[in-house]
């Protein structure tokens, strides 16, 4: 719904500054003038609003304040700019006599004023106390306080935490020695009432599960949201807490039935895409194979053996990117700062470049644009041992992109590989092809920021 408010408010915007700047510049404005001017403008709207998406702008909670935040808003404004004079006299301009420089100029002035402001205030409102959500929280464990730090320090998602329960009287860390906490389940309901919470997060736990319920149920007058820790971890975070998950949640949440549909649509996309940006890729390819050679010797293609859809092994293509001895002793993690990898390669693996082999992989249906990064043979065994529920993220194709890219770091342990899970079984269980185009979007952005360094 925040994400709905924030869209709505930018076009409002979009349109009530192109209304000022036509008034401003003709003094008046009739229906000629908004006629020449809206359909054009409206392109233009539509490509400022796909690079604030891809740019994360619509993450409400990454909204920050401060230095970096409005730097990063005034760089979208800049790059926006550029956008709207390259379409207009690139392309726009041979569908309409209109030359816009002085309409385009004010536009783009009161736009920045008017968003910056809009946006400040739209932080404001949906962290403020007043329409702060009063959160409580029941059970003590590492995933519930988890879920409770990111409430704390992310204000802007709009619920104030209140009030643990803590049947357990487990110890709190000291930076949740601030937050009121309650240890008797007995009085759940008239604590609900003293802190005036409207949300309530459960553990589930089989000591207090019951009770929890029971009392629950005498305070269902009052009008709370209940929420299951895992469903409310997944709605704030984008991620499935694997720790807490039971059997059951898969055989509720990740049926694969009805969804053939799907499987259908995103094969045909990708192989178009792949047909698309392979033929792209022949331009270009060639100079970095040179480079490649240049750099050490080796062969230009690496094939790898990985982990697919129903743990089927299958053969992997990249381009090469590390020095031709890297595994003489085994497998080995790749780390951020792999010393095996060359100067090219460097390159190459922030631009994603040494996938481009991996079309190939698209087009015989080893693996999708959109998926679980697949994983070594070898990692996987140790994997399944050391995670639970490990081996469901081959319940679908793995991708060339994932949710699990676009949100974390590379990772190189148990303990990453633990967490990017946390992010692959939110997209296997919300798979849908509008999920797949906003991870390709923001993968874009996320090669565009690496390239630079940023």
């Amino acid at each position: 719904m925040k994400k709905f408010v924030l869209l709505l408010g930018d076009i409002i915007l979009l349109y009530s500054s192109l209304a000022l700047t036509l008034w401003i510049r003709y003094g008046h404005v009739n229906t000629s003038i908004w006629t020449r001017h809206f359909w054009p403008f409206s392109i233009i709207f539509a490509v400022w609003l796909m690079v604030f998406f891809i740019n994360g702008l619509y993450e409400i909670n990454k909204v920050r304040t401060g230095f970096k935040f409005y730097g990063n808003l005034v760089q979208n404004l800049i790059i926006n700019a550029l956008l709207a004079v390259a379409l207009f006299y690139s392309i726009l301009g041979r569908f309409t006599s209109l030359k816009p420089q002085t309409v385009l100029l004010i536009l783009l002035a009161i736009f920045t004023v008017l968003f910056l402001i809009w946006r400040k205030l739209f932080y404001r409102l949906i962290s403020s106390d007043r329409l702060g959500n009063n959160l409580a929280v029941v059970g003590v464990s590492e995933e519930s306080l988890l879920l409770a730090e990111e409430v704390i320090t992310k204000p802007q998602l709009g619920y104030k935490l209140k009030l643990i329960v803590n049947p357990d009287r487990s110890p709190l860390p000291e930076k949740f020695q601030m937050i009121s906490s309650s240890r008797d389940l007995v009085d759940l309901k008239n604590q609900l009432v003293k802190y005036k919470i409207n949300t309530v997060v459960a553990l589930s736990s089989p000591k207090y599960g019951a009770d929890v319920a029971r009392y629950l149920f005498e305070s269902i007058d009052l009008k709370i949201q209940y929420y299951d820790l895992t469903d409310f971890y997944e709605k704030i975070t984008g991620k499935i807490p694997v720790t807490v998950l039971e059997r059951n949640w898969f055989l509720e949440n990740i049926s694969q039935r009805n969804k053939e549909w799907l499987v259908g649509a995103k094969r045909i996309i990708d192989i178009l895409f792949a047909v698309f940006f392979g033929l792209i890729s022949l331009i270009f390819l060639p100079f970095i194979a040179i480079a490649i050679k240049l750099e050490s010797k080796g062969p230009l293609i690496y094939k790898q053996e990985r982990v697919g859809l129903a743990g089927k092994i299958f053969t992997v293509y990249k381009l090469r990117s590390m020095t031709i001895n890297a595994e003489t002793n085994g497998a080995q993690w790749a780390a951020a700062d792999d010393k095996r990898v060359t100067k090219i390669g460097k390159f190459m693996r922030q631009t994603r470049i040494d996938e481009i082999p991996q079309f190939w992989n698209i087009i015989k249906g080893n693996m999708s644009f959109v998926g679980p990064r697949p994983e070594r043979p070898e990692f996987v065994t140790q994997l399944k041992e050391a995670i639970p529920f490990y081996n469901e993220r081959h319940l679908v194709k793995p991708g060339l992109s994932g949710w699990a890219q676009i949100n974390y770091p590379y990772g190189a342990s148990i303990e990453q590989a633990k967490e990017k899970l946390q992010y692959d079984l939110f997209y296997i269980k919300n798979q849908s092809i509008a999920l797949d185009i906003s991870i390709i979007l923001k993968t874009i952005n996320t090669v565009f920021n690496k390239s630079l360094g940023r």
